[in-house]
């Protein structure tokens, strides 16, 4: 038997424990007896008995393929060999001598044709089988020739059974030279060997060189580098947006809070009395403050919540400028139309009142006490003229002036709210790009970790296919000692050499 090579063997030991194993025992298997099997429903028990007849009892039989020096397999002459039967059968194929038997001729016309269909697959699938041969038989006709009565119909049955020669030829191969069949047999050992590494090491390359190995990787970098070029212009674009967002809400709420002081304010004033519409400038004084200050808590609110969405860590600028304390309306001065009115007043009054004490003037006894009544009652008519005319002007005096600081603090918050904006818009942008810088730098260095990760994983690659190259060519150089054909396998023609057994053609169903 040929060694192993040395590079050859440490290949199958690194890659395919499991053939160095099986090499030793091939090598020292000593095979002797005869392994039968065969495809469900072909009788390989009806087989094993005729053939154990014909043999006169002289076989042994093996347990296994491995330790077998001859292979029986049994095929239905009904069928071709299928793909599980090829499966099973080509082991032993490649390095033993295999009878392929070939039962029920006697049932199946078409026989032939599965003969040569069994004969034209081992050659295709199957090339290096060692020694194999196909033998139509019939166990059915063999049975039938040993409790025939008839001594001639005994002779002719067994003929065409064709068990007779199977026997013959299965003693003949069990009693062969020893050394042939165990070298048969390490030969396979060690190509089957090979073939294990060899599947191993390609499986390898193939996972090596798979895309899925550095998928993440590069999923990886590309997100990295989407995130390095397009992060600083999205949070400088969201920058931008929430705070214009903010100026426009902060605006309106804004012009809300002026529309609600003054309709508050317009309601106050005309309900309110004397001694209410004094009290009243503080009420509104207050009023102007506390929304004010709702604008103040919104706007920064509103900030802060920009700062913490964008993670800029910034400082929310204070109030740019000091608050402007709101002035009390100041007391109303009689002007001309408060002269007059009081003299109306006198006269409407007087008119008034020699006409409610008219009736009374046309009694004499009463004409000289008509004159101071109707001068009182004048008077009272002239003074409540009036004072509700300083009633409506002092309330007109009051909305006016509610109006004015209304006018007047929307001016001022808007342009605190303005200047307040743009100084966050200052103060944010400096912290967007510091924050930008810093991310900048911290993508650029996971970059660089991925980036010599798909580096290394290339080295990687590359240095197990130049490994695998090595191991397969040593696979190679070692093989060629052991690809040495057997002389009855070197021309497809040898599965012909048993084409058929001599036979009466009137026994057969044809």
């Amino acid at each position: 038997m040929i060694d192993v090579p040395a590079d050859m063997d440490s290949v199958v030991r690194r890659w395919y424990p499991i053939g160095t194993d099986d090499i030793a025992n091939a090598r020292r298997a000593v095979p002797r007896g005869v392994y039968l099997s065969g495809v469900g429903g072909s009788g390989v028990s009806a087989v094993e008995k005729e053939l154990a007849v014909a043999a006169d009892g002289v076989l042994e039989w093996a347990h296994d393929v491995t330790t077998a020096a001859v292979v029986v397999y049994v095929l239905d002459a009904s069928a071709p060999l299928g793909r599980d039967a090829l499966a099973e059968l080509a082991p032993a194929l490649e390095s033993t001598t295999v009878a392929v038997v070939i039962n029920k001729i006697d049932a199946h016309r078409d026989w032939r044709e599965v003969r040569r269909s069994v004969s034209a697959v081992i050659s295709d699938r199957v090339p290096r089988a060692v020694d194999v041969s196909l033998w139509p038989i019939s166990a059915k006709l063999a049975e039938c020739s040993r409790t025939s009565a008839d001594r001639d119909a005994r002779d002719s049955l067994a003929d065409e059974s064709g068990i007779d020669a199977l026997g013959a030829f299965v003693c003949s191969a069990m009693v062969q030279a020893d050394h042939t069949v165990s070298e048969r047999k390490y030969n396979a050992a060690v190509r089957a060997a090979a073939a294990g590494a060899r599947r191993e090491i390609v499986n390898k390359a193939r996972a090596v060189t798979s895309a899925s190995t550095t998928a993440g990787l590069r999923a990886e970098r590309a997100r990295l580098a989407d995130s390095r070029d397009r992060g600083r212009t999205d949070r400088a674009a969201t920058l931008r947006s929430r705070l214009q967002l903010s100026r426009a809400e902060t605006m309106h709420e804004i012009n809300e809070a002026v529309r609600q002081f003054t309709s508050h304010a317009r309601e106050s004033v005309e309900n309110a009395s004397r001694a209410e519409l004094s009290q009243l400038p503080a009420h509104l004084t207050r009023m102007l403050e506390r929304a004010r200050d709702g604008v103040e808590s919104s706007l920064v609110t509103r900030l802060r919540s920009i700062d913490a969405d964008l993670g800029l860590g910034a400082e929310v600028p204070a109030e740019v400028e000091a608050r402007t304390e709101i002035e009390e309306p100041t007391s109303r001065r009689r002007s001309m139309e408060d002269r007059i009115m009081i003299f109306v007043g006198a006269s409407a009054g007087v008119g008034l009142g020699r006409i409610a004490v008219s009736p009374l003037s046309m009694v004499p006894a009463l004409a000289i006490a008509v004159i101071p009544f109707s001068l009182i009652l004048g008077a009272l008519a002239a003074w409540w003229l009036v004072h509700a005319r300083s009633l409506v002007a002092d309330r007109v005096h009051v909305r006016t002036w509610a109006y004015e600081r209304a006018r007047s603090a929307k001016s001022l918050w808007e342009q605190g709210a303005l200047a307040r904006i743009l100084a966050a818009e200052t103060t944010f942008a400096q912290a967007e790009g510091e924050t930008s810088r810093a991310m900048a730098i911290s993508v650029e260095t996971e970059l660089g970790r991925v980036e010599a990760a798909l580096r290394g994983a290339a080295q990687h690659r590359a240095a197990v296919l130049a490994a695998c190259d090595r191991d397969l060519a040593s696979l190679d150089r070692g093989i060629e000692k052991f690809d040495v054909s057997d002389p009855a396998n070197s021309h497809p023609e040898s599965l012909e050499r048993r084409v058929e057994p001599t036979r009466s053609a009137a026994r057969l169903n044809r």
